[in-house]
């Protein structure tokens, strides 16, 4: 590629872009991202949701807790929710969940899992929790809206703060919305 051509193109691809919604920051602590390439200013920007609460997450949600993608949802779902000894789980509110997830997903919204909630020993149990043991709990896949929904990140927070184990966590942080972008199906209406 011709020398200075690269920046001229990329803007002219970012341009081309369509507007979706309004602007909005990337992470609550960064408004737009600035640095130079070849000596040429770049500069991005997002349009869409508002951050907050709609913001970038990170790929990690916690550490020591494995981000998984499509592929390993399905190998999830194959090799330990169909065995019983695992659970996909989507952790928005119930709207959200019945407007389509993940096929073999339950929902257990981020809310319930904090630990201001009274039920929260009653639904630790219900995950296989027996007297703050953790050894016969489910494996678990959390999933929220997509990369911009904190649902997630923040359910497996809450889970990690009540004792459960990172080795049984998995994050999916594509959720809903990269599930459907891939044209993969929905399960609706549950």
């Amino acid at each position: 590629m011709v020398k200075g051509l690269f920046p001229t193109v990329c803007a002219a691809m970012v341009l081309a872009l369509p507007a979706y919604g309004q602007s909005s920051r990337i992470t609550q602590d960064m408004a737009d991202f600035e640095t130079s390439m070849n000596g040429h200013a770049l500069r991005i920007q997002r349009n869409g949701a508002a951050c907050p609460p709609s913001c970038v997450q990170p790929m990690q949600a916690a550490s020591g807790v494995v981000t998984v993608a499509e592929l390993e949802v399905l190998d999830f779902l194959d090799l330990f929710v169909s065995s019983g000894q695992g659970l996909l789980v989507d952790v928005r509110f119930p709207d959200g969940f019945a407007s389509g997830t993940v096929p073999g997903a339950v929902n257990v919204p981020e809310a319930t899992l904090r630990s201001d909630n009274p039920y929260r020993e009653d639904l630790l149990s219900a995950l296989g929790v027996r007297s703050g043991d953790f050894s016969s709990a489910f494996d678990l896949v959390i999933l929220g809206g997509g990369p911009d929904d904190a649902q997630a990140p923040e359910a497996v927070r809450a889970l990690l703060e009540a004792g459960y184990p990172e080795t049984k966590l998995k994050y999916y942080r594509g959720g809903v919305a990269a599930w459907r972008g891939l044209g993969l199906d929905l399960a609706t209406g549950q």
